[in-house]
């Protein structure tokens, strides 16, 4: 059976993440340092001592949850000579955890994503319009009902897509409060929960159009490579093919649905049923149960966890 690698997106975010394996691990402070050089500015300083509203801003926390995740791989592989390519087949991520698949699997390097990724944060919260927005997740519904429930709820001009596709029945919406506030109304009628999320922008909705095209900018800079282990795309739910397949998939997946669910099943038809939570959090590992309680699931980010994971697999 084959085993994958998956790694967090926004909202996993902790002061305190990842100082643990920082204080521990030589390779893990040289992820922290480059990601600090990188950016110039003390990103550590912020994920070790918050306070927890400065790192929970979209430009502090994206390149810092990617940061905690890949010093993680950076211990398993340098410190524990983990030859992933060996034991790994497939790596995936939700959302911002697109960028640090394609870090770990050396399509594109920790500096770059880490400038990516503070960018990508700072536009997001850009594209969020003037007036109120919000996100919710629904729980009970399969996608066909909640996209009938959005189109029946909807009004002229107003947005409200579908932002992830997380299992069968636990889907999150996106867009102007005011449509997704009659939503919840009508998928409460129904006997489906419904759960405001605590988020500062409409992420994977029609609004961030402005940071797509931002995005589409930034990478003429970049040079993505093939990942030297597959990693499945958001937007497609399928292992990128090259460059342009990854540039467009980033762009895409900005403002388009993060199609959670069908990548762990493309995963799962594929005989994978052991999957690795790399970083801070176990939110994936949750997901992952709700979808089918044989698959396995585990987070790794203490030291303790890094060596579970060695041993186990080595």
């Amino acid at each position: 059976m084959k085993k994958a690698f998956i790694f967090p997106g926004q909202g996993s975010q902790k002061v305190g993440m990842g100082k643990e394996i920082y204080d521990n691990h030589k390779a893990a402070r040289e992820v922290f340092e480059e990601v600090n050089d990188s950016l110039s500015k003390n990103l550590s300083d912020i994920i070790f001592n918050g306070p927890q509203e400065t790192l929970t801003l979209t430009e502090n926390a994206q390149p810092s949850i990617m940061c905690v995740s890949m010093a993680v791989m950076k211990v398993l592989e340098e410190e524990f000579k983990f030859n992933t390519r060996d034991y790994i087949s497939y790596f995936a991520g939700h959302s911002l955890g697109e960028y640090t698949a394609l870090a770990a699997s050396n399509s594109i390097g920790i500096s770059d994503a880490s400038k990516i990724l503070l960018f990508r944060g700072k536009s997001m919260q850009k594209s969020s319009p003037s007036w109120a927005t919000c996100m919710a997740a629904f729980m009970g519904g399969d996608l066909k009902k909640i996209e009938g429930i959005i189109s029946e709820t909807l009004r002229s001009k107003e947005i409200c897509d579908v932002a992830n596709y997380n299992t069968e029945t636990q889907i999150v919406i996106s867009g102007d409060d005011t449509a997704i506030n009659r939503a919840i109304v009508l998928a409460n009628e129904q006997k489906i929960r419904t759960v405001k999320l605590d988020v500062s922008a409409p992420f994977h909705s029609n609004y961030m159009m402005n940071t797509a095209k931002a995005l589409q900018e930034e990478f003429a800079k970049l040079i993505f490579k093939v990942p030297e282990i597959k990693v499945l795309s958001n937007f497609k739910a399928l292992p990128f093919t090259d460059a342009k397949d990854i540039e467009e998939g980033l762009i895409k997946q900005t403002y388009s649905t993060v199609r959670w669910y069908e990548t762990i099943k493309y995963m799962q038809d594929l005989n994978t049923n052991s999957f690795y939570e790399i970083g801070f959090g176990s939110t994936l590992c949750g997901i992952i149960k709700r979808i089918d309680r044989s698959l396995q699931s585990n987070s790794v980010c203490s030291s303790k966890e890094i060596e579970t994971l060695a041993k186990e697999i080595l």
